[in-house]
C-alpha cells in the first residue's frame, strides 16, 4: 500500500515545508495535479515546479496526474522536468492518441499511467494494459481538491482489479479523490494499491500525525 500525497491541497506558500514534513513521516511519492484550465475549469503547477521538486528531493518520487487535452505540448514538458510516472486522461485524447503518448513515456524510461473519470467504463483499459504501469481511477470528478469521495467507487475498483488479473497484469490500482480513514479501507478492500490523499494529509492539522494515521488504517 502506498499513500501519494496530492500537493495541491498542501499549502503553496510554504510547500517545501509541507513535503518536508510528509516524507520525514514515510512519504515516497507525492501526487501532482496539473490542470490547464480547459480540460478541467481550474489551473495549477507547470513544468518548472516539478523540475524545481526533482532537484530539492531527488529520491521522492513525482506523480504527474497530467490534467489537459494539450499532451503534445505537456507530455515531453513533463518527461523533461524529471517526471517519474506520469498519467494521462484516456478522456482527453483518441485512442490513437492515447497509445502514442504511452509509448513515448515507455520510450523515455517514464512509468506510463492511464487515468479514467468515474463516468468511463473501465473496459477501455483492454486496449492499453499492455502498456501500463499504473491505472488511476477518479473517485470525484477531476479538477478540484476536497470532493466528496462517489459512493459506487468500490464496484469499478472490483472491475479494474478483475480485468487486469483476467489480462495477466499485476500493476497497482490507484485512487484519486475523498481519501480519508473510511474511504480509504473501502478502495483498499476492493483491490485498490495507491491512495491519493489531499485534504485528508494537508488540511486536518498536523501532517504528520494524518500520515501516521492513513498508514496504520492500511497497514
Amino acid at each position: 500500500m502506498l499513500i501519494a500525497p496530492s500537493i495541491l491541497n498542501a499549502n503553496n506558500l510554504d510547500l517545501k515545508k509541507d513535503i518536508k514534513e510528509a516524507t520525514a513521516a514515510g512519504i515516497t511519492r507525492f501526487h501532482i495535479d496539473i490542470m490547464d484550465g480547459h480540460f478541467v475549469p481550474n489551473l495549477s503547477f507547470g513544468p518548472q515546479m516539478v523540475s524545481d521538486f526533482k532537484r530539492e528531493f531527488p529520491t521522492t518520487e513525482a506523480e504527474i496526474h497530467l490534467m489537459s487535452d494539450k499532451p503534445d505540448v505537456l507530455v515531453p514538458a513533463f518527461v523533461k522536468a524529471g517526471a517519474d510516472l506520469v498519467e494521462i486522461h484516456y478522456e482527453a485524447m483518441s485512442e490513437e492518441k492515447v497509445n502514442h503518448w504511452l509509448d513515448y513515456l515507455i520510450a523515455n524510461n517514464v512509468k506510463a499511467g492511464l487515468v479514467l473519470n468515474p463516468d468511463t467504463p473501465v473496459s477501455v483499459l483492454n486496449k492499453f494494459v499492455s502498456k501500463l504501469d499504473q491505472v488511476l481511477l477518479m473517485t470525484v470528478y477531476p479538477g478540484f481538491g476536497g470532493q466528496k469521495f462517489i459512493a459506487d467507487s468500490p464496484k469499478r475498483i472490483k472491475k479494474t482489479r478483475q480485468l487486469l488479473t483476467k489480462a495477466g497484469k499485476d500493476i497497482p490500482i490507484e485512487v484519486d479523490g475523498g481519501v480519508n480513514g473510511q474511504t480509504a479501507m473501502l478502495a483498499k478492500d476492493a483491490g485498490a494499491d495507491v491512495f491519493v490523499a489531499g485534504s485528508y494529509i494537508f488540511k486536518n492539522g498536523n501532517i504528520t500525525e494524518q500520515v501516521k494515521k492513513l498508514t496504520e488504517i492500511l497497514r
